[in-house]
């Protein structure tokens, strides 16, 4: 996997698109680690984009703590809030009309229809396949597929639409997320192939588990970067320990690693295709 992004002609553009409806989960700042390490590494852009599009949940607050906790971490972007770029903006909320005009265009094409003030998209028929960087090829039944909205009936875009447009506009060349985006991965593959452009590499890397093997939660403690922080845990080991969860560097036993060796080191043949276990004590050893 090194070999296919280092041989790609595609300068790699990575993002991290959180939404602003709460803190900074430790799941979530896993997989911005994973793109920040894959683009300083392989000298491409790193981009933050905030999913606010659900104005109801969304807070400023919130959106503030989260690029507050990522700092923290010792990540930073190249495009996005309070950096700006070439394009911009870098909230959904502010990017509203282009969604509709591309839900417009799609209905135009007859690749979409109106329903109920809805807008649907028109699943053709066939096969849906992509390859996944961790996991290989996958393949879909598109009759498994239901027409779905990608536009609701109050003009505000599902996730599906906004983050195929947004991901095109902003040239994203890899999308790095958590396994449980994979099941949204053939309805965006579709949109792609509707907009008659490029797909982007796929890698859907392992979530974070508790003890009881269920996805981490405060059920199980502290799962915010805030709470570690204002606990006094440095964000070195924060880092080390998250890059780890999941990824093996090859590098023997070998455990504390410096942010220049972890760049270095990441690469996407090492990311493992099974979900991982939080381990307190290890991290709290870290």
């Amino acid at each position: 996997h090194p070999q296919i992004l280092r041989s790609s002609n595609v300068f790699m553009r990575v993002r991290f698109a959180p939404s602003p409806t709460g803190y900074l989960h430790v799941g979530n700042a896993r997989t911005a680690l994973f793109n920040w390490l894959l683009a300083r590494g392989q000298g491409g852009s790193f981009i933050l984009r905030i999913e606010d599009s659900d104005t109801e949940r969304s807070t400023r607050t919130s959106e503030e703590t989260i690029l507050r906790d990522l700092r923290w971490l010792g990540l930073d972007w190249d495009e996005g809030p309070d950096v700006g770029g070439p394009h911009a903006p870098y909230f959904q909320s502010q990017r509203l009309d282009k969604y509709r005009d591309h839900a417009q265009r799609l209905v135009a094409e007859g690749k979409a229809y109106a329903d109920e003030g809805a807008i649907r998209f028109k699943v053709p028929a066939g096969q849906t396949r992509f390859d996944d960087l961790v996991h290989g090829p996958g393949k879909f039944e598109n009759e498994h597929i239901e027409n779905f909205v990608i536009l609701r009936s109050d003009g505000h875009p599902t996730y599906h639409l906004s983050v195929v447009v947004d991901d095109i506009d902003m040239e994203i060349s890899h999308v790095v997320r958590g396994d449980d985006h994979i099941s949204n991965t053939p309805k965006q593959v579709l949109l792609y192939e509707a907009f008659a452009r490029a797909v982007p590499q796929f890698a859907h890397v392992p979530l974070i588990l508790g003890p009881d093997k269920k996805r981490l939660s405060k059920r199980h403690g502290a799962t915010s970067v805030m709470e570690y922080a204002n606990r006094g845990y440095l964000p070195e080991a924060m880092m080390n320990f998250l890059a780890l969860l999941g990824w093996s560097p090859g590098a023997g036993d070998k455990e504390l690693f410096t942010r220049e060796e972890l760049v270095a080191a990441c690469a996407l043949e090492g990311i493992s295709g099974g979900n991982e276990g939080w381990k307190q004590a290890k991290h709290d050893w870290f």
